[in-house]
């Protein structure tokens, strides 16, 4: 599962030079398309040699990092099947990782100084690490989903009261069976909701997925305490009996990437209702000038497309053209890639949050920590 520690350890790896090759590359769930992927790699490592040709600072991939990246594709093309992986390649410092993902992302191939995450942070936010309880009024499975593979955590089976016939004087056996059941149900769903607090404290809170049927539902959420019942993402309905792992995992990806979708667009309505000159910047410039001054708290950035520009390399200082506002002056300045990047690495770096959204207002936008001065 491709995890926040896992993109920090990426981003500690920096080169002296754009000798860095990340590669993310969709590997068809059709196996006779396979064949493609050669030819698909080298275009993508066409295009991001051509990158920067307008600039003094050109960049090839190495013949080495080209074979280690086809040599991926070829060895596990076939335990990738309906996957994106991102490939991370540089000779110079030994690297040669791949990870596969379990959401389709935009295909690319960047050459920078660092490793290019901004795919990575999209993946997780698509389809983050989320827990699954399906529950019917006897038994309760407890799911963990991570990187689309899916473990049972645990299993409750609650006491049932067995029926005497429901006859009785007056009806009194009845009524004491029926309460006796209403007891035991109502300890079935607080004992499942104590083996999903119990997991939580374990592993950290995660969304969370309900399913079951229709009655049964609202009795899970009912017994959460507030703090899980704030992580409640959405439910399914589901046969108990005709419950199977795979089926769990289908289902719970649906209401997940709902939920994620809702979320994006949460954030694309807060930041449009802030005033102008408020706590949110709109557009690449307005976001450039809130990075030099650590303010962005949350960061939405498209999920396709580069955009190249130029990095101080004394102050950091971001600019779509050489020098900028940076005082240090053009000579300084580098040519990166990918201001976006750049933006969502330095937003990580103040820990602020960093969100890809399908159209973000002005392209590139962010929530503010304070409200900008200007420069």
């Amino acid at each position: 599962m491709i995890s926040r520690p896992d993109v920090d350890k990426l981003l500690s790896v920096r080169a002296e030079s754009r000798s860095v090759l990340s590669m993310y590359v969709w590997v068809p769930r059709d196996k006779t398309q396979l064949r493609e992927l050669p030819a698909r790699a080298d275009d993508l490592l066409a295009v991001a040699a051509r990158s920067g040709e307008d600039t003094d600072q050109q960049a090839r991939p190495s013949a080495r990092d080209r074979t280690v990246a086809r040599d991926f594709l070829q060895e596990g093309d076939r335990d990738w099947l309906g996957h994106t992986v991102g490939i991370f390649a540089c000779s110079e410092l030994g690297l040669a990782e791949a990870i596969p993902l379990p959401v389709e992302l935009p295909e690319r191939a960047v050459l920078a100084a660092r490793p290019h995450v901004r795919p990575l942070l999209q993946a997780i936010q698509r389809l983050p690490a989320h827990r699954v309880m399906v529950a019917d009024r006897r038994h309760a499975w407890l799911f963990s989903i991570a990187d689309g593979k899916i473990r049972s955590a645990d299993l409750q089976d609650g006491e049932t009261e067995r029926s005497r016939g429901f006859g009785g004087w007056y009806g009194l056996d009845s009524y004491n069976v029926n309460s006796r059941i209403t007891d035991l149900a109502r300890q079935h769903y607080q004992a499942a909701a104590d083996l999903l607090a119990r997991a939580s404290r374990v592993g950290g809170p995660e969304p969370l997925v309900i399913g079951g049927h229709q009655d049964t539902i609202p009795r899970v959420l009912a017994a959460l305490p507030e703090d899980l019942r704030g992580s409640f993402a959405g439910s399914f309905l589901i046969d108990p009996d005709t419950l199977t792992p795979a089926k769990v995992r289908d289902l719970a990806a649906g209401v997940v990437g709902k939920w994620a979708e809702a979320g994006e667009d949460h954030l694309a309505d807060e930041i449009r209702s802030q005033p102008p000159g408020g706590l949110a910047a709109v557009g690449l410039d307005a976001c450039v000038a809130a990075a030099g001054q650590h303010a962005i708290r949350q960061l939405a950035v498209p999920a396709d497309g580069l955009t190249p520009g130029f990095a101080c390399q004394r102050c950091a200082a971001l600019s779509t053209s050489p020098g900028g506002r940076c005082l240090d002056g053009p000579g300084a300045a580098v040519f990166v890639p990918d201001l976006l990047e750049e933006l969502a690495v330095g937003t990580l770096t103040d820990s602020g949050q960093v969100r890809t959204l399908r159209e973000p207002p002005g392209g590139v936008a962010a929530l503010l920590r304070f409200e900008v001065t200007a420069p």
